[in-house]
């Protein structure tokens, strides 16, 4: 990726803000005296932004297939590829950290995928 495609992503993607909002999480969670936890939100943004980054390969896979049917199966193989290799890495985080950064990195997760389903415009009414 070149840098202003990085700087789209990082606009359409709301990483910015998710950034920002794990930051904020993990400083209270921290605060509060869960250290590991505090580490597994970042580690669940860093998951996040691996996700980005395989879904916008991925959708640049599917533009040059040649035909429907390879754009099929090369959607289908991303999918599961993708989500089997999500779920490995938080039991890694799981078996080597712990509970604690475990739960924290699905908490990061949840954090930047529902900062990016949350509409930031308001809608405009008619008068």
């Amino acid at each position: 990726m070149t840098f202003p495609s990085v700087r789209r992503a990082i606009r359409s993607y709301r990483l910015g803000r998710s950034i920002l909002l794990a930051a904020v999480s993990a400083l209270v969670v921290g605060l509060l005296g869960y250290p590991l936890a505090a580490l597994g939100l970042w580690i669940g943004v860093a998951l996040f932004v691996g996700n980005v980054a395989m879904i916008h390969e991925i959708g640049r896979s599917l533009m040059a297939a040649a035909n429907r049917r390879s754009g099929r199966a090369i959607a289908v193989g991303s999918s599961i590829g993708r989500l089997l290799l999500l779920g490995v890495l938080l039991a890694a985080v799981g078996l080597t950290l712990g509970r604690g950064a475990l739960v924290g990195a699905c908490g990061g997760l949840l954090i930047a995928q529902t900062n990016l389903g949350l509409s930031t415009r308001r809608p405009t009414e008619a008068i």
